[in-house]
């Protein structure tokens, strides 16, 4: 064995040590506690090396542990881990885990792999179309959450993403409407808005809820009168997005539907609208 070649062992040695303790560690090996980013952090900066791409079959088979256990915390830092270590290679992993992951902590998975689609827009795309054809639900909000976030302004994709509003799953449906009421509905803002539109008045109550509220930007007198209707809608939810989106808009038939609200049944619903009555008119 060549000098290089013995140094190049070490390495991988000083690596694999540092990936089995980090891995002891989140198997609940280490204290939790307070500070606990802190003790790992620097085994997951002695990983996040090219030279630690052989440990990728490990980090995927530990990312996929930790999402099927619910454990956000070691999910976030293998995938950071892993992100840095592996890069473009990283990427069918990371994708797979934020389809998997059932909470919405704050956590960096999505920073992660934020950076992985700056870095590699190609195989980001070509990834997140394969999302979006999935028989999933869930890997298709994955492929239209990261499709809105990197074709900026739906200058490419957004016809695509915009056919989603009538998938069969409400879910999907949702986020479709969320991402219309952003800058990728820009794209074509015509047809954003009467998706948009319709989505207020879909059967699932959590597309509706998704659709009033983002069609709170839209001051015009139709939109109004739409919002306005659904103040009377069935769900609470939706009656509360209704009363955060009508705040500050004239007309006697909103304040009318505020004060209605006021006196809703539901406590945030009335919060909402009580708030909303104090909004200074914008007209």
């Amino acid at each position: 064995m060549s000098r290089g070649d013995g140094s190049a062992a070490v390495g991988r040695a000083e690596l694999q040590g540092a990936w089995e303790e980090l891995d002891l560690g989140l198997g609940g090996g280490i204290d939790r506690g307070p500070g606990a980013c802190r003790r790992f952090e620097h085994l997951a900066e002695r990983l996040r090396t090219p030279e630690a791409a052989f440990l990728l079959p490990e980090l995927e088979r530990r990312l996929a542990d930790c999402v099927e256990a619910n454990d956000s915390f070691a999910r976030d830092l293998v995938a950071h881990v892993l992100a840095g270590a592996c890069g473009e290679a990283a990427l069918p992993a990371l994708l797979r885990a934020s389809v998997g992951a059932r909470n919405d902590d704050g956590g960096t998975l999505q920073l992660d792999l934020l950076a992985l689609f700056t870095a590699w827009p190609e195989t980001a795309h070509r990834l997140l179309l394969g999302c979006i054809a999935s028989h999933d639900p869930a890997t298709r909000q994955v492929g239209i959450w990261g499709l809105s976030v990197t074709d900026f302004g739906g200058a490419k994709y957004f016809a695509l993403v915009a056919d989603a509003a009538s998938d069969p799953d409400p879910g999907v449906r949702a986020h479709v409407m969320g991402t219309l009421g952003s800058i990728f509905g820009v794209g074509d803002p015509s047809r954003a808005r009467a998706l948009l539109i319709a989505g207020a008045g879909d059967p699932a109550p959590e597309v509706r809820q998704a659709a009033v509220h983002a069609l709170g930007s839209a001051h015009d007198p139709a939109v109004t009168d739409l919002l306005t209707a659904r103040t009377e809608d069935t769900d609470p939810v939706v009656r509360f997005q209704a009363a955060w989106s009508l705040a500050g808009r004239p007309g006697p038939a909103v304040r009318t539907a505020l004060e209605r609200l006021a006196a809703d049944k539901d406590t945030d619903v009335r919060e909402a609208a009580r708030t909303a009555l104090d909004f200074p008119t914008v007209r």
